[in-house]
This record gives structure tokens, sequence and C-alpha cells, in this order.
């Protein structure tokens, strides 16, 4: 009787130690050939020069995607762009706050038919909505600075033909109401899908980045989008400006252009 007393406490405190954590303990009592084979197979394989074999688990899975067509709200646009009128998007001071569809653009220069015209009467000849993509172009990487919206105006293509451009013309100024201008090389501009845009997510540009119209270009950084044109001065130069951004490097490739839709 008194062994089998024995027996059993020895047994429960085996439990005890198991449940505890115990492990050590119980370790101490493995048979002596288990021991010694773990130990000669670990001397082994540090003289051979190979790692202790370990278990491998199978590969972790999962799913990475991005949507560039994600459309920014006016409210975080508004936030974002019209905070820093000073810096980004070639902003003029002060914007000056009307009826966008009634703001009149002039084209002027080496054309055969220079025009003035107010831009709902130019939209409702041409006009295009497309989703598009305006950063600053220091905005590094999971930065602010960058916006997708979609975007309604007046392709500077079109206002190329109505003008009638002359033959050999290779620069466009564009004037903004406060005086500030911006030439840039005509191929480049219609090249990047170049628009005057009155309406950013279906309301004025007020709502948005401000002023009445602005300058879009895919691939482009933001501070060459000029706000508030009054004029588009086109002219055949016998060295056209830079492209912009051209020997510029920036942390992040601004306005990596996406250009989802089109409708004319």
């Amino acid at each position: 009787m008194q062994d089998i007393k024995k027996n059993v406490l020895l047994g429960t405190m085996a439990a005890t130690l198991v449940i505890s954590g115990g492990g050590t303990a119980l370790a101490e009592e493995a048979p002596q050939g288990a021991s010694d084979a773990s130990s000669a197979s670990t001397k082994a394989d540090a003289a051979s020069g190979v790692a202790p074999s370990v278990n491998e688990a199978e590969a972790s899975q999962g799913e990475f995607a991005y949507d560039q067509t994600a459309i920014t709200p006016n409210s975080i646009i508004k936030d974002v762009f019209q905070r820093a009128t000073a810096a980004l998007c070639n902003a003029t001071d002060d914007f000056a706050v009307s009826n966008p569809l009634e703001w009149k653009i002039t084209v002027s220069g080496d054309v055969d038919q220079a025009f003035t015209l107010p831009v709902d009467e130019l939209a409702s000849e041409s006009s295009v909505q497309q989703v598009m993509t305006c950063t600053c172009g220091g905005n590094p990487a999971d930065g602010k600075a960058i916006i997708t919206a979609d975007v309604k105006g007046i392709p500077v293509s079109y206002l190329l033909d109505r003008a009638e451009a002359r033959s050999g013309v290779n620069t466009l100024t564009f004037v903004s109401s406060d005086g500030t201008e911006l030439a840039i090389p005509i191929a480049y501009v219609v090249g990047r899908h170049g628009v005057i845009s009155y309406e950013i997510n279906d309301e004025d540009l007020s709502a948005s980045v401000g002023g009445n119209n602005q300058l879009w270009m895919t691939r482009t950084s933001a501070n060459y989008f000029v706000r508030d044109i009054v004029e588009v001065r086109v002219t055949s130069e016998a060295t056209p400006p830079e492209n912009p951004g051209e020997g510029m490097e920036y942390p992040n490739s601004p306005n990596v252009g996406i250009l989802s839709a089109e409708i004319g």
C-alpha cells in the first residue's frame, strides 16, 4: 500500500510539472540512450558544418493590390492643395471667384483665327472628362500631396485646331489673370492630354483645387498646373522652352499619369 501511494504521489507531481511548464525537471528523467543519441547527432552536424535540421513552415500566401483610379474627394483635395497655394500648382496669390463657365479665354499669336470666347461656349464645342492624377514634384512615396480626380475640361489640342495654328509653331504660353506666364512645348502639352479644366469631380474648381480653371497634364509635376488662365499664346520660337521637369530629380516619379476614360 505504501508503494502504491508513493507511485500515485510521484505521478501527480509529474503531471503538475508538465502543466506548470516544468519541462526541464521531467527532461532530466528522459532515457539516457535518447539523450546520448540527440547529443551525438548535434555533434555530428557541427563537425560536418551542416546546420541542425529544423522544421520549415509552408510559405505564407496573400494578395497585394493597388488602385490608381480611386477618386480623391473634393474635401480632401481642398484640404491638401488649397492650403499650399503659394507652393503648389503655380497658383495665383488670390483666386478670382466667379462662374468658371463665364470665364473668357483668348487664343492668340501665330494663328490664323485668333479668338476670345467664354469657357461654356468652348466646352459646348469640345469637352473631355477623364481621370487624371496631380501631385507635387517633391511628394515622397506615401506622401499626401497627391490626388486623383475626375477632370472635365477643354482639350488644348482643340484650341489649337480652332485657332488654326500655323505650321512650325512649337510653344504655348499660358497667361494667368495675375500676369503669371508659363511656356511649354506644344508637343509636350498635347502629348500629355493637356486640358484647361473647369470642373473637378463634377463640381466647380472652387470646391477643390480653387480658381476658375486650371491646366492639367498627365505625367507632370503639379507646379506646372497653372490656374485662372486668360490667354493661350501660340508661337514659333527659335529655342523652345524645355519640357517641364527636364533635368530635375524627384523623390517620387510625379504624376505617373493615369487616363482611364475620355469622353467627347
